[in-house]
Formats: C-alpha cells, structure tokens, sequence
C-alpha cells in the first residue's frame, strides 16, 4: 500500500526498510524501529518511514528552531537504505555544496526535529533556510538551493571556500559591471533564446526562451554560456542574450 506510484529500485528499498522496521519491532516489542512504536501492527505500518519520489516545496514550521550547525547549509533527514537521499547527497557532493545530514532511524531526535519544522515522515526531507523540500529531483534543488544562497546575501563566512568558487563572475550578464552571482534571475533581451543542453551551442536545444522569459542563473560559465535553470529543465544560455532581471 505504501508503495504506490514508486520506481523499482524504490520500492524494493522501501519495502525491505518496512520489513527490517517490522522484524526490529517484532523482537524488541515495539514498533517501526527502537522506540518508535506500540508493539501494534498498526502503529507499526503508520510509523512506517517512506522514501518520497513526488518533491513538493514548502515552508518551515512557524517559529521552528534551525539546528546550530546547519547556519548556511543545506540540511537533510534521511535514512541509510533510502535511496533518494543517496542520491541527493552525491549531487551534493558532486556540487561541493555544503550540508549536514540526520539519519532519522539511528537518532529518533532527528526525527522529532524533522517533524517540528514540517516534514511528515517521507525522506529525504530538505532544509533550505525557511523552505524545505520533500523527495529529490536535481532541477527542483538548484532552485530551491539558488533561492537560498541569494537569501544568504554576500556573507559568505558561512560556506566553505570550495562551495564559494564558482558564485561569482567578474562582470554582469549582457556586459553590465555588477557582479552576477549565483541565484540572480536572468531575463532574455530578445525573443527566440536558445537554451542548450550541454555548453555548446552545437549541442541538442533543451528550451527556447522568449523575450523577458526569466531563468535563474546557477554560478557557472563556460565559453560564453551561462548555466541556469527553469522550471523546465537546466541547460546554458549565451550570456550576451541575458541580463539581470529587475
């Protein structure tokens, strides 16, 4: 019944994380995991932790408290067998950016501290700032993440200096001479932009941008070509085709 609308591998780790829980419960007189249950098969099922493979944004609780070490990080509740959340996490390292994980099964506090900034159980569950993210897809996180490294403003103390790299450029996009950084939104200076798949504009076209249609830029330039993200998809964009929105 949990499994509904999963992929394959999904499923498999869903359903042996719920046997592993039941068999756990079964020997210890308890629930899903040490700790979490009644020793009732229905506390058991309903305290059963799912891996999301729907992502839908939110907000962070009213008045939740953040953790002390994830102050510019990105923080994310998971557990060992999940693997969304490996997913996301090679992304993560992938990308050099920095987060912190709580493992949700081996420290049943994390899990309270999952629920009181509003996740409800599904992992992995995001933390960026003030939003939060549930389930992983890459292009839904660099939004979320690009949203909330602009919110971080120019303080960057907080991150590491390999994460800081590549968020500056030494002149606007179009020519202009502010710093573009990485989370600015971009907007096409004329009608039929292309946006490339890969950085090169002999490679396969993703989108086409119109005039004013707005993208967001990610940090990264190569041979002219901005990388930035939509809502639908990723690619790269001539810089000089693109200014800073208003």
């Amino acid at each position: 019944m949990l499994c509904i609308g999963l992929t394959q591998s999904a499923i498999a780790q869903d359903f042996n994380g719920l046997l592993r829980g039941l068999m756990q419960g079964q020997g210890q007189g308890q629930g899903y995991g040490q700790g979490y249950g009644q020793g009732q098969s229905g506390d058991m099922l309903s305290n059963a932790i799912r891996s999301i493979t729907d992502v839908s944004v939110g907000r962070v609780t009213n008045g939740a408290q953040m953790p002390q070490d994830a102050q510019g990080k990105v923080v994310m509740y998971r557990t060992a067998w999940c693997g969304y959340c490996k997913k996301a996490a090679s992304y993560m390292q992938q990308k050099n950016i920095p987060f912190v994980e709580r493992d949700i099964e081996a420290n049943p506090s994390y899990r309270a501290e999952m629920k009181g900034l509003g996740g409800t159980g599904g992992v992995p569950f995001m933390v960026f700032g003030t939003k939060t993210q549930s389930g992983f897809s890459e292009s839904s996180f660099d939004q979320n993440y690009a949203v909330f490294k602009r919110s971080l403003g120019n303080d960057n103390r907080a991150m590491p200096d390999s994460a800081i790299g590549p968020d500056r450029v030494g002149s606007a996009a179009g020519g202009g001479t502010g710093g573009l950084q990485s989370g600015d939104a971009l907007v096409g200076r004329i009608a039929g932009i292309q946006v490339y798949q890969q950085p090169s504009k002999s490679s396969p076209k993703l989108l086409m941008l119109g005039r004013g249609d707005e993208v967001i830029y990610m940090g990264e330039e190569r041979g002219g070509l901005y990388r930035v993200t939509s809502s639908r998809g990723e690619g790269w964009v001539d810089k000089l085709l693109v200014k800073k929105g208003g």
